[in-house]
This record gives C-alpha cells, structure tokens and sequence, in this order.
C-alpha cells in the first residue's frame, strides 16, 4: 500500500515537471519598431507556441488603450510550427492593429492569453500566459507641429464634382457641389471637415458628409474617404468667387508636407425675370384673449406638468433599467451567432475544400470545442468505428505535425465525412454522444 502511493506521488510530481518543462510560450513585437507617427497602423504580432499541439483554439484578450483605437484580431489565425531546444512546438499567432491618435507614449495594459493544449499526450490542460509588456512611442513631424489635424499616408486625392456645369446661372437657380476625399491606409474619422461658404448672395444648404472605409479581413485600413455635398442657391445676381479649397498631408514615402487644393470657382449669375421669390404666409388674424387669473394658469401649469414629469421619470428609469441588459444581450446573441456550430462548421467545410490544412485544424479544435462543451480533448478523441474520417484526420495531423516536412493534404474527402458524421447525429452533435478518431498520431 505505501508503495503504491509512493509510486501515485511520484507519477504526479512527473506530471508537474513536465507541465514546467513544456509550458506554452508567448512571443510579442511591435511593426514598425520606430519611426511611428499619430494616425499610423501599428501591427502588435502576438504568438502563441505550445508543445505537441492545441486541444482549443487559444482565446486572445480584448483590450483597450487610452488616446488609441485598437482593432482586434479578425477571424483567421496564422498557424505555424517551430523548434525550441528539442521539443516541436505548434504556434498560432494573431495581428491587432493600433491607430494612435496622439503624440506620446503607449503602452500595452496587461492581459492574459487562455491556452489549451496536450501537455503530455493524451493529457490536456489550459494554462494562462501574460502578455509580454510593451511599448512604443508615437509623434509628429516639425514640419507638422503647426497643423490643426494630421494626416500621414502613402496617397490623397481630392475631387469635386457638380451637379451640372457652372455655367448659364440665373437667380433662383440650385447648384450641388460634391468633394470627396480619398486617403490610402487611413481611417476615414482623420480626414477633416471642409469648410464650404459662400459669398453673401448665395445661400449654402449643406448635407451630412458620408464616411466610408475600406479594410482588409484581418483590420488593415485599405483607404478612407469623406464625402461632402452641399446645395447652393443662387439669390441675387451677380458675380461670385468661392474660395479655393486647400488640404495639407504628410507622404510617408518622401516625408515631406504635401498640399492638395481645389481652384477658385468663379460664378456668374444673370438676372431672371421670371423668377418670383417665395412669400411668407399670410399672418393669421390677432384675437385679443380673454384675461385669465394668475391663480387658475397656476393650476393648469400644475396639472400639465405633472404628468409629464412622472412619465419622464418613469421613461428614465425604464432606460436606466433596461438598456444595459437589452444592449448586452444584443451582443450577446450577435457573438452567438457569429461564433455559433454551424457557422464554426461552415468554415471548416470551407476550409478543407480550399485544402488549407493549418486553418482546417484550427477551425476543427474550435468546433470541436462548441460542438463538446464540458468535455476534453481526450474523452472527444476516441476510437471510432469510422474508418475513412480516422484516416483523414490521422492524415490532417501527418500534413502539419510530420518531422520530414509538410505532407500534400487534400480536404475534400474529410470535408465529406465530417459533413456526413455531423448529418449522422442531427446536426446537434453538442447533445450525441459520438465519437472522433484521434487528431494527432503518435
């Protein structure tokens, strides 16, 4: 009997070294180093490298940082494996993007990255990594410091465009004037307002500028672009000037100040005779009232008043109460949907049919996660009677994990018996209790 827990004690104290031997490692850097400007993509690379492999897909923190706007990491991890001392290690790795909006110096907050993974195979754990501490500094050129706004890119252009030509104007005419702005890598929200005026004599209805942006899947700003549109009426003729339109840039390729500008626009407006203004309606008739007592407009303001206070009190705790909740379990449900079994499934089809095998065995551990709650790795991963879908995982596992170099994998066939399985259970394999061959062959 004492050998026996001797022999228990020692099995476990094994199991301890082994788990710090080969405990998961995180690697952090910042892109570009230095040199980095307010408005300008900072790209945070964040790997994630565990030995044997994941029994999960790993779950990255969502963080925020003051006087920044961060954009978290998008939907397609990039897995790679690499060597640390002996040991092959699987990675995973993920890009947030930071936008600082301000000179000086940011600095990331702590955060924790949640990692499953065989620790000893076919024992599995979830450990909990720091994220490594890191900084970086952003500013201004001197040739910009003066500028109300800045704006660092590769390209902007300027455009503008008229609802019809300038020309023939008569009073009483409208005339739209569209200037859109385009800017390469840049958030359409730094691009500043234009200021449209007019000389007096011309009435100026602007619109409400239309802000657009254009991104990669993985959060990369492709442009930005602000569109402004404003409507002149032509009251009294005449001939006008609208001023030109200059806007100042900082061109990260030659690092010099750049000026965009529109021409001067010049309208002549000829008189028109058969032009009647709008009048004002006629003026309803005066009643003279009839005397009312200070006491009596007392009650009714009482009366009226009231009512209206206790149903906006009741609206504004209605609001207090309920919004927060409805709001979150708005998100609530869009996550759900969004990270949801089948949607996870459909990727994973995708995936395979697209012979991806790294993205194919990421989304097969996120489903596999979904479509098991509760259960580990090792209890999902059992002996099945299917021997095709055994074959075509065992073969995903040889493609990534083989020591002699990445295998040609093709996934169609997988994805056919992975679509097959899942029909087999009812689409519900959260609620079956079937099973999967291993993952990974040893």
């Amino acid at each position: 009997m004492k050998l026996c827990r001797s022999m228990t004690l020692l099995f476990a104290v094994l199991d301890t070294v082994i788990a710090f031997a080969q405990s998961p490692v995180v690697r952090a850097h910042i892109e570009p180093s230095n040199g980095i400007l307010v408005g300008q993509p900072v790209r945070l690379v964040v790997a994630v490298y565990v030995p044997n492999y994941f029994t999960g897909s790993p779950e990255f923190p969502e963080f925020e940082m003051e006087n920044a706007i961060v954009v978290l990491p998008q939907d397609r991890p990039e897995n790679s494996n690499t060597q640390i001392g002996s040991t092959t290690y699987a990675g995973i790795t993920e890009i947030y993007i930071i936008y600082p909006q301000q000179a000086g110096d940011f600095h990331l907050p702590p955060a924790q990255i949640v990692v499953p993974y065989a620790v000893a195979p076919p024992k599995s754990i979830q450990a909990k990594v720091p994220l490594p501490t890191l900084s970086f500094h952003a500013n201004v050129p001197a040739a910009a410091e003066g500028l109300d706004y800045f704006l660092p890119t590769t390209s902007l252009t300027i455009q503008q465009r008229w609802s019809r030509p300038p020309e023939h104007l008569r009073v009483g005419d409208s005339i739209e004037r569209t200037i859109t702005i385009t800017a390469t890598k840049m958030q359409a929200m730094l691009i500043p307002p234009l200021s449209l005026n007019a000389p007096e004599g011309i009435r100026v209805y602007p619109e409400e500028p239309i802000v657009q942006e254009h991104k990669t899947y993985r959060g990369d700003f492709v442009y930005g672009r602000r569109t402004e549109t404003a409507k002149y009426f032509l009251k009294q003729e005449g001939d006008y000037t609208l001023q030109p339109i200059e806007l100042q840039w900082w061109n990260l390729s030659t690092h010099r100040l750049v000026t965009v500008s529109i021409p001067a626009v010049h309208l002549t407006v000829a008189a028109n005779p058969n032009y009647v203004a709008e009048l004002p309606p006629e003026a309803a008739p005066i009643v003279a009232a009839k005397p009312v007592s200070k006491s009596k407009l007392y009650r009714r303001a009482v009366l009226i008043a009231m009512p209206s206070c206790i149903a906006a009190m009741f609206f504004l705790w209605a609001i207090w109460h309920f919004l927060p909740r409805a709001l979150h379990k708005f998100a609530i449900c869009r996550k759900q949907q969004r990270f949801s079994e089948s949607a996870i499934f459909r990727k994973l089809l995708d995936a395979c049919k697209r012979n991806h095998d790294w993205e194919s065995y990421t989304l097969l551990l996120e489903w596999l996660r979904i479509a098991y709650p509760g259960r580990t790795i090792d209890r999902v991963l059992q002996q099945e009677d299917n021997a095709a879908l055994r074959s075509e995982i065992d073969g995903l596992g040889a493609a990534m994990f083989a020591k002699t170099g990445n295998a040609e994998w093709r996934g169609s066939r997988l994805a056919a018996l992975l679509k097959q399985q899942r029909k087999a259970t009812g689409d519900q394999p959260s609620r079956q209790t079937h099973r999967l061959p291993k993952l990974n062959p040893q």
